[in-house]
């Protein structure tokens, strides 16, 4: 949507895909990854409402985790931004680089679409 802020995007993505209402506390930080042109906005929140959507497309297999038992399979960079936020960041801004899997995949795929 134009208009609409990172943190207003947040809270509206929480609401369509997992169901919950969320309050954002403050924003972890910025991770940019310019290889796959992409900026993803980390923020800590509160659950304040809603309800688990558990059969949307995109929350098929939605579950939560202790700290130390994250999945092994994770998007990239995901568990650097989870240990920012035990570490007690706020507002950073961080350059990622792109794992040399993902690197090669997106090599591939644009070469199939030629």
């Amino acid at each position: 949507m134009e208009d609409e802020t990172e943190t207003d995007a947040a809270i509206r993505e929480t609401n369509e895909e997992p169901g919950y209402h969320i309050k954002i506390l403050y924003k972890i930080g910025e991770y940019l990854r310019p290889e796959v042109n992409d900026t993803q906005f980390i923020y800590q929140a509160v659950i304040c409402g809603g309800e688990e959507i558990s059969k949307g497309d995109e929350t098929a297999k939605l579950k939560w985790f202790e700290k130390t038992s994250l999945p092994l399979l994770m998007i990239p960079h995901r568990k650097k931004q989870i240990k920012d936020f035990f570490a007690g960041y706020k507002d950073i801004q961080i350059t990622l680089k792109e794992p040399i899997v993902s690197q090669a995949f997106s090599e591939i795929v644009i070469s199939f679409h030629k």
